[in-house]
């Protein structure tokens, strides 16, 4: 039977997730029996498989070889191979083989240029990944995507850029490479941590409204953690409720870990207690409630509620906000419960001679009184 190039290509896609020695030694033996088969798209798949394998060593045996047996490499063969070096931080070697490139007349596409600008900032070289950008346009032959575009803005955000970023925003504008909420949260996070509160909430607003862009949770709760980085607590609370009223955006789990924790920060126990309250749809006091209720992240809830544990405002709020939250099955650490009723026990001791008797009936008449209404 002839087994033909697109069925070994296949098996060897298949299985190249777990490439071991044992499979490249078969290769080479394979290789022997009918080494007219083997072409760039054998080689290119083996070196997809090492380098998903993070074995930049092992890609780059794969390489010399192609070049020992004279196998040419197309654009994706050495886009695999600029991949693999940048990921393992190598920049060094991923230029290298992008000159490579260019000396074999290999053409690099949006991919390569892109791999190279992620690589460098991700090695912290951030002025390198301008200068690949700069090349690429220079070149004329393909334009920068948004991909590329937020690598490098993740790279400035890094190293507190403000203007470059914002630079590469109005480039983005210029050159009509629409942003996605994934750039807007890069940049707001930037301008959150620089002191530029304003800016972010102006960024995002005209971003938005150029390219007929809705802004989603995962913005909006940066925005959110902006507002406490600027102590701006009441603006952050104000941003929860227009977002679900007015944008009829929903908050998620992380939004209300983060409106809590923000919250404590700020020193406003109450306000902590009634974002967890609608966080659960448990009717908050001062808040707006989403449709559905997320929840709250785990760690959030039990940091914000072993803080009301132990406050004087216990019994007044940590006690009952508890007892709804267990009636909601909401798991909850048992040491809090422990704690909020000793310390209501002893505040409420101070004026009573059945001071856990005082707890108790508290709460029962404010229940009461919430049923009754």
């Amino acid at each position: 039977a002839v087994i033909s190039v697109v069925t070994m290509g296949l098996w060897v896609n298949y299985y190249r997730a777990h490439i071991s020695p044992e499979v490249f030694h078969f290769l080479h033996e394979f290789y022997e029996m009918v080494a007219h088969i083997l072409n760039t798209v054998i080689y290119s798949t083996l070196l997809k498989g090492f380098a998903q394998a993070r074995q930049p060593a092992r890609v780059q045996d794969v390489f010399e070889e192609m070049q020992v047996m004279g196998i040419a490499c197309n654009t994706v063969s050495y886009n695999t191979m600029i991949d693999a070096n940048a990921r393992t931080g190598n920049m060094a070697k991923a230029a290298e083989l992008f000159n490579s490139m260019n000396a074999h007349r290999v053409s690099p596409d949006v991919i390569t240029y892109s791999t190279l600008v992620k690589g460098y900032c991700q090695a912290g070289d951030i002025d390198m990944g301008f200068q690949v950008l700069r090349d690429m346009n220079q070149s004329g032959k393909h334009d920068p995507d948004e991909i590329l575009y937020n690598s490098l803005l993740d790279g400035c955000a890094k190293q507190h850029r403000v203007d470059d970023a914002l630079k590469l925003l109005e480039d983005m504008h210029e050159n009509h490479v629409r942003p996605s909420n994934f750039t807007l949260s890069i940049l707001v996070k930037l301008l959150g941590r620089s002191r530029r509160l304003n800016q972010a909430f102006t960024m995002v607003e005209e971003t938005c409204k150029r390219f007929d862009l809705q802004a989603n949770v995962h913005v909006y709760t940066c925005l959110i953690y902006a507002c406490f980085q600027n102590r701006q607590m009441g603006r952050a609370l104000e941003l929860h409720d227009s977002m679900i009223t007015e944008a009829g955006v929903e908050p998620d789990a992380r939004t209300y870990a983060v409106l809590a924790r923000g919250c404590l920060n700020a020193g406003s126990l109450e306000k902590a207690a009634d974002v967890i309250r609608a966080a659960y749809g448990l009717s908050p006091v001062k808040m707006g409630t989403p449709k559905r209720a997320p929840g709250m992240e785990q760690r959030a809830l039990e940091e914000t509620m072993a803080a009301l544990s132990t406050a004087p405002s216990a019994e007044q709020v940590a006690v009952p906000l508890l007892a709804d939250l267990k009636a909601l099955g909401v798991c909850v650490e048992a040491n809090l419960y422990h704690s909020a009723m000793t310390t209501s026990v002893n505040r409420a001791g101070r004026n009573n001679t059945h001071p856990e008797e005082a707890v108790f009936q508290k709460v029962g008449k404010s229940r009461a009184r919430g049923l009754r209404a």
